[in-house]
């Protein structure tokens, strides 16, 4: 068996360092994961600016709170409600979400050049659901999971956030 000394004086023995060596990595792995799908969440919900600070505040609480955060059922779950906590102030107070001016990537067209500002006059919800499921291509499930929602909820959402885009991109004859 071999054996080495850690920082601190203890000694381990080796399998115990690639043991904690594959533990962070895997963990490593699904923060990666989990932050990714957290930040378009966030970024369809509050914009851009409070959703990037949203996912970065969910981020570094699994980090200092790892152990917690693996034993749960749904850790990526609890890790948006952590995320909107976070937010909570900026947010309570804000009339309407403030979306960028210009559509995220300049390089993909939209396919009406009203949808951006359509997707503006959406509430946190619709807009939360529509992106999720039609721009991000989530399932009803995992965006469900992922907001910690039913799936009905999300479904109504859904439904109405689409209605209410229908009826700002019509076109009068």
């Amino acid at each position: 068996m071999s054996v080495a000394v850690d920082a601190g004086g203890f000694v381990l023995n080796t399998a115990d360092f690639a043991a904690a060596a594959d533990a962070e990595a895997r963990f490593a792995a699904f923060i990666e994961t989990a932050a990714a799908r957290l930040r378009r969440a966030f970024v369809a919900r509050y914009g851009l600016e409070i959703g990037v600070e949203a996912c970065a505040e969910a981020v570094a609480w699994a980090c200092a709170h790892q152990a917690r955060l693996l034993a749960m059922a749904n850790p990526v779950g609890y890790l948006y409600r952590v995320g909107q906590t976070a937010v909570r102030s900026q947010v309570r107070w804000r009339r309407a979400p403030r979306l960028p001016v210009e559509p995220p990537n300049a390089e993909i067209p939209l396919p009406d050049p009203g949808l951006h500002e359509a997707l503006a006059t959406l509430s946190r919800d619709q807009r939360s659901a529509v992106m999720l499921v039609h721009a991000h291509g989530y399932r009803y499930a995992e965006a469900a999971e992922l907001l910690d929602i039913p799936v009905s909820t999300l479904k109504n959402h859904l439904n109405r956030g689409l209605a209410r885009l229908r009826r700002s991109l019509e076109t009068p004859s």
